[in-house]
């Protein structure tokens, strides 16, 4: 299996940030790019803000317990029995580590802090001439060993993989979830010139890696349109983008029914706000152009959200307002 010391993240955004941070969560020395400056610095502040809501959540996680005991025994725990449980729950992530972890994250306009990396992600928008620009940079850009992985979460990994003309091999996607800090799956897709020992050592590195929560968990996906959970969740947002459409019930309605009928933990809506309107727009346009007959006709709405730059809770109105949430 390979080594990675250092991993080389493209694109500065709600995901690339969020992905940056794992690695560095996991003690590897991180180079967070993007076009500009201003969009490096917002990726920064985003995972600053992270990392102090995980510190906030560890340092409460002994007074919840002692909570959580007396409310469902209805009894009052004794000093000593605090003093037992505050031990037993020391948090896990302090200040000092949070600090340690957000120093180890260099922010960069250049490739040229790509000289030494050993794994890098590529999460820019969801273009495929974008992606392919990134990727003939990297074929320049990093060492010959470096694995080269795409986060892209619709497109063609064997046309991105095109862009390079000597390590196709070394080209593979490895599509996080929204938010890859809280979500461990990690979709891995060869491109049809990717080497075995790529995806083995893609594997092998992801496994070893953990979010806030979870130890990630990656799973091996033949290459097709929209990958596994995409191709699955695309149908169910159809669905429940026409059911809003069409005025069936309400978004809050429709977000409720499916959290409290179908288990889900977040209702598709909450869901779409949340990933961005923008990214679904453009997986059901790529999933269309490679041919998937479901995705024929993007609803109406998704195209009305998109124009009026209600993307979700980034840009502060989707299907949801959120200007006034603190």
């Amino acid at each position: 299996m390979a080594y990675v010391e250092k991993v080389g993240v493209v694109g500065a955004g709600a995901m690339g940030a969020a992905i940056a941070e794992v690695f560095a969560l996991n003690g590897k020395k991180v180079v967070l790019k993007d076009v500009k400056d201003e969009f490096v610095q917002r990726g920064l502040k985003n995972i600053e803000s992270s990392l102090n809501g995980l510190v906030k959540f560890h340092a409460g996680k002994a007074e919840r317990e002692i909570e959580r005991i007396e409310n469902d025994n209805g009894i009052r725990l004794t000093d000593d029995q605090k003093a037992k449980i505050r031990e037993s729950k020391t948090p896990t992530y302090t200040q000092d580590r949070a600090n340690k972890v957000l120093k180890s994250i260099k922010g960069s306009t250049s490739y040229d802090d790509f000289a030494d990396v050993d794994f890098v992600v590529e999460a820019v928008i969801e273009r495929m001439d974008i992606k392919r620009a990134v990727f003939a940079d990297l074929e320049k850009s990093t060492p010959k060993h470096a694995i080269l992985a795409t986060n892209t979460s619709a497109l063609s990994i064997t046309e991105i993989a095109s862009a390079v003309k000597d390590r196709r091999a070394k080209v593979i996607g490895a599509h996080f979830f929204n938010p890859p800090t809280t979500l461990p799956l990690v979709e891995v897709i060869p491109a049809f010139e990717t080497a075995e020992s790529t995806v083995e050592d893609t594997i092998g590195f992801l496994e070893e890696l953990r979010n806030h929560r979870y130890p990630m968990l990656p799973v091996r996906v033949k290459e097709t349109p929209g990958f596994v959970v995409n191709r699955i969740l695309g149908r169910a947002f159809t669905e429940a983008f026409n059911i809003y459409e069409e005025g069936i019930a309400s978004a809050r309605d429709i977000d409720k029914a499916m959290k409290t009928g179908a288990g889900w933990p977040m209702g598709p809506l909450e869901l779409a706000d949340m990933v961005g309107i923008d990214v679904i727009w453009h997986v059901a346009k790529n999933m269309r152009d490679m041919g998937v007959s479901e995705s024929q006709r993007t609803p109406q709405i998704i195209q009305q959200l998109v124009a009026s730059g209600r993307l979700g809770k980034k840009t502060g109105r989707g299907f949801y307002d959120y200007r006034t949430e603190e």
